[in-house]
């Protein structure tokens, strides 16, 4: 009899191979050395496969997903959930949304473990709620002037 956590990671394994594979060799290389390097460096995360997003997530027992690898035909960006709330002195996140925040990738060559390591460390001390989070990200938000808008006559 199959276990149900060797069969989950079957699963898992399998949605991660269709996620992967459309792309080319080298968006590959991007996502297997962004994926070796966070395995690596956390390896208390699981990591999962995201069909409909197309992704590759990993999750921490504590925080929740904290994380996820997002091949496209061009690039590869690596998004961190709450990057929002992260401390960023040099702005080499990119993106605007309410709460994520990513990083890049065009080549293996650009993935620099030290970064990746800063912002996964800062994710994992965050408050654990989502709720919580979302305060903190409400009360930033609440502090940037008001756009007023004109009425119209």
């Amino acid at each position: 009899m199959v276990s149900k956590k060797s069969k989950q990671t079957k699963d898992n394994s399998e949605i991660i191979s269709e996620i992967l594979k459309p792309h080319t060799k080298g968006i590959l290389e991007i996502v297997n050395s962004l994926r070796s390097k966070i395995k690596k460096e956390f390896s208390e995360f699981e990591e999962r496969g995201y069909p409909v997003w197309k992704a590759i997530g990993f999750r921490d027992k504590n925080s929740g997903y904290v994380c996820g690898i997002f091949p496209f035909a061009e690039n590869v960006r690596l998004i961190f959930e709450w990057g929002v709330l992260l401390k960023d002195p040099d702005k080499i996140l990119l993106g605007d949304t309410k709460q994520i925040r990513y990083l890049e990738y065009f080549s293996s060559k650009e993935i620099d473990i030290n970064v990746i390591r800063n912002f996964l460390e800062q994710s994992l001390g965050l408050p654990k709620g989502k709720k919580e989070k979302e305060m903190i990200i409400d009360s930033m938000n609440s502090t940037k002037k008001p756009v007023l808008k004109k009425r119209k006559s």
